[in-house]
Formats: C-alpha cells, sequence, structure tokens
C-alpha cells in the first residue's frame, strides 16, 4: 500500500468494516476479461456469503476461475472546497482476495443465508425463515485468504 498512514493495521476495524458494509464489489477474471459486479453478502467467520440465480456469467465464470478479488467501503463522504484538487474522500474500505464454493448442503446454505439476513437486518441469529427458497437460490461462500483495510478520516483539506 503506497499510503501506509492510511493502512488500517486493526484486524477487529477491518471486521466491523466487512460487518457494516452494504454492497461488495467482487472482480473475477473471465479467460482474460475482468468482470466485476456489485452484489449483496454476508459476512461470517472469515467467509463471505453471496447468493444468486443458480445459473449465469457469475456461475458460468467460477466454475473455470475461483479467484475472487472483493472490496466494500463505509462512511462515504464528500469534502469539498472552492479549489480544484483540494477537495477530499471520507471513507472506510476493505479489499480482499478469497475463493469462491458453491454451497450445496440445506445446513450450510442456511448459514450462509443467514449471514446475508444479519448483514442487513442486524438479527443476529438464526430464527429466518426461507421456506423452499433456500433450494431454488445458489449460495456462494468466499473462503478470505488475505485481506486488508484503508481509511481517510480526515478531509484532505488542509
Amino acid at each position: 500500500m503506497r499510503r501506509k498512514d492510511k493502512q488500517i493495521l486493526n484486524q477487529s476495524k477491518i471486521e466491523r468494516i466487512l460487518q457494516n458494509g452494504s454492497i461488495l464489489h467482487i472482480a473475477m477474471i473471465d479467460e482474460k476479461i475482468p468482470y466485476l459486479i456489485p452484489v449483496n453478502y454476508g459476512y461470517i467467520d472469515n467467509a463471505i456469503y453471496i447468493h444468486c440465480a443458480k445459473e449465469g456469467k457469475k456461475i458460468d465464470i467460477i466454475k473455470k476461475n475461483n479467484i475472487i478479488c472483493f472490496q466494500t467501503e463505509i462512511g462515504v463522504e464528500i469534502k469539498n472546497t472552492d479549489i480544484a484538487y483540494k477537495c477530499g474522500t471520507l471513507y472506510q474500505s476493505v479489499l480482499g482476495y478469497g475463493k469462491a464454493h458453491f454451497i450445496d448442503t440445506p445446513k450450510e446454505k442456511k448459514i450462509g443465508s443467514d449471514a446475508i439476513m444479519n448483514q442487513y437486518f442486524k438479527k443476529r441469529g438464526s430464527n429466518h425463515k426461507y421456506g423452499k427458497c433456500l433450494k431454488e437460490v445458489c449460495i456462494i461462500k468466499i473462503d478470505i485468504d488475505s485481506i486488508s483495510g484503508k481509511e481517510s478520516l480526515d478531509s484532505h483539506l488542509d
């Protein structure tokens, strides 16, 4: 990381950013072409869970190459000045790499689905009702290999 003064070294802080993010951007490689998409997600126990239809471009790419890059951020605020290039952005972000795996068992799918639901509704627990949708949805688990955090909590205006 070029700006070491912005690097987050505290692992708990990195986890808090992941727990409070709302959109995760995942990047994959399709042959030689990058593919980047925003997804809903859940984070728990050093893993990220996402859900999707059982077929589509994301599924096809992961079947060929399961290496994923991901990114999320919280607290984004643009600070403006009257002087060009003296503006700034407040943020906390996380960037990481991992490997995606398709989850097949009902128990594992429930764990992943609970993580996703808890991400957005902060109702920690496992009493969500899914009915037959767990059979119809694809759950992908991303096992995190490496992760880093970066933040700018000042406005760069001085």
